[in-house]
């Protein structure tokens, strides 16, 4: 039954009930049914003793300082879960400049706290500049937590990519050539790309790859229907497990839609997927 539907949602998977999605890649199948095998690939990391994360990843230089503030969360011609558009007020809240790499990871597996990501074993990238990705919700949540930080809600999330303009992508234009890395290799990659490689793409904050490269973990339970229920002020998400977790963003492997700074995609928190990864946000 499990393996009939990890299938079923290999390439084009159905995320949440209301048909919205993100377009996540095939490795979701592919990685768990590798995995119930007994064979899973992955990235070969030196173990170490169990610790806690170094000083220079708990620095907060590389974070983005959002101020507290206004957001009216969801799009009015988004997909059926981004309704009803609502007020959302949101307390001050740091946010990591880019994506977590596979570098910094590595060095949380290496103090064994963190599992390794599950890839394939097709030459995937695995230079440490790039984003991790075939990490789990809960793998995301282990690295933050180690790093003194945790991941952000999916009202911060897409605070981070809306504020100061009006537009519908993080930068506040349209989606074109030197913004995003999407599907298809036009924009000079095929899979991630080294993270901060789409300056353009960055928001007026300065926070870079919101959109495309890595789709991204957040901290909340998915439910479709949120959005006519959700509290005002600092809404986490809904107090019961629902099943999957948000995920946010977008990946290399989407269309520019589903790259929108509203658009919610969902999956399982124990599965990963090689077309998602994290970033870590942090309270003042």
């Amino acid at each position: 039954m499990l393996l009939h539907r990890l299938l079923a949602s290999s390439v084009w998977p159905s995320l949440q009930p209301s048909g919205a999605s993100l377009a996540l890649a095939v490795s979701t199948s592919l990685a768990a049914i590798v995995a119930l095998a007994g064979g899973c690939t992955s990235f070969a990391f030196r173990s170490g003793g169990r610790g806690q994360a170094p000083s220079d990843l708990q620095d907060r230089k590389d974070m983005v300082a959002l101020d507290a503030g206004v957001l009216q969360m969801g799009w009015k011609v988004g997909e059926p879960d981004e309704f009803p558009q609502h007020k959302v007020t949101l307390a001050p809240f740091l946010i990591d400049r880019t994506e977590v790499t596979l570098g910094n990871y590595r060095r949380c597996v290496e103090a064994r706290t963190c599992k390794a990501p599950q890839v394939p074993g097709d030459g995937w990238e695995t230079t440490e500049q790039h984003p991790v990705v075939g990490v789990t919700w809960l793998d995301a949540k282990r690295y933050c937590e180690w790093v003194n930080r945790r991941l952000p809600t999916e009202a911060e999330w897409e605070m981070a990519a809306r504020r100061g303009h009006d537009g519908a992508y993080p930068w506040g234009g349209k989606a074109g050539p030197g913004t995003a890395n999407l599907r298809g290799g036009e924009d000079g990659f095929e899979r991630t790309a080294p993270v901060g490689s789409f300056p353009r793409g960055a928001t007026k904050a300065g926070v870079v790859d919101l959109a495309g490269n890595a789709a991204e973990w957040v901290f909340d339970w998915y439910d479709a229907t949120w959005y006519g229920k959700s509290p005002e002020g600092d809404p986490t998400g809904p107090e019961a497990p629902t099943g999957q977790r948000v995920v946010r963003g977008g990946s290399w492997a989407d269309p520019n839609h589903l790259a929108r700074g509203s658009a919610r995609g969902a999956l399982d928190p124990n599965v990963s997927n090689n077309a998602v990864g994290f970033r870590c946000a942090a309270t003042p």
